[in-house]
């Protein structure tokens, strides 16, 4: 009998999470950060307050948990990357993922006012590859901050005016532009005790 309750419990609690997950989903295409609200997404998910606090601390706890799901998506692609990969395959891998988005997933990389949630999402994945493999390891950790803010920064603008600019150009050539300009930016500093 417990076994049936406890069954109908976690079926009740993935109800909601799915609800609060879609809603903010749904949000998030309709409006910019600072406007969700937890009455707001309560109101629209059809569960109490009280509920969401069962679930989530903030609203700011949501947004992490939604940006973790993205991290997962985003490693399960970098995994299939084998050490040592150059900025091309990274390059390639990156502008593949982003072009497989939905819109939800396009807002939050794109709309200005999701940009640092964006930010450290780039940032987590790009940590998480360097651990793998450091092609820059022979530089000092402020060089890598750099390099790290130089690769994080373009490439979400290089994905931001392709997208802003109605995907116009093929993916294809996207890839090879962006990774051609992003590899010659930092190819100095690649191994360069080499």
């Amino acid at each position: 009998m417990k076994n049936e309750e406890s069954k109908k419990l976690d079926l009740r609690v993935q109800k909601t999470q799915e609800a609060i997950k879609n809603t903010f989903r749904e949000m998030v295409c309709e409006m910019d950060a600072d406007k969700i609200t937890i009455k707001e997404l309560t109101m629209r998910a059809r569960i109490h307050r009280k509920t969401f606090y069962l679930h989530y601390t903030s609203i700011e706890a949501l947004f992490e948990d939604m940006l973790q799901e993205l991290v997962l998506a985003m490693r399960e692609k970098w995994n299939t990357l084998e050490p040592p990969f150059t900025m091309l395959d990274v390059n390639q891998k990156f502008f593949t993922l982003c072009a497989e988005q939905d819109k939800y997933q396009e807002r939050l990389m794109c709309a200005s006012s999701y940009q640092n949630f964006c930010n450290r999402l780039l940032l987590s994945n790009l940590k998480y590859n360097r651990n793998r493999y450091n092609p820059y390891s022979s530089c000092s950790p402020e060089e890598q901050k750099m390099i790290e803010q130089f690769l994080i920064t373009n490439s979400l603008e290089f994905y931001r005016t392709w997208v802003a600019e109605g995907k116009k150009m093929p993916l294809e050539e996207l890839i090879d532009i962006t990774g051609r300009l992003l590899s010659n930016g930092i190819s100095s500093f690649m191994n360069k005790n080499v």
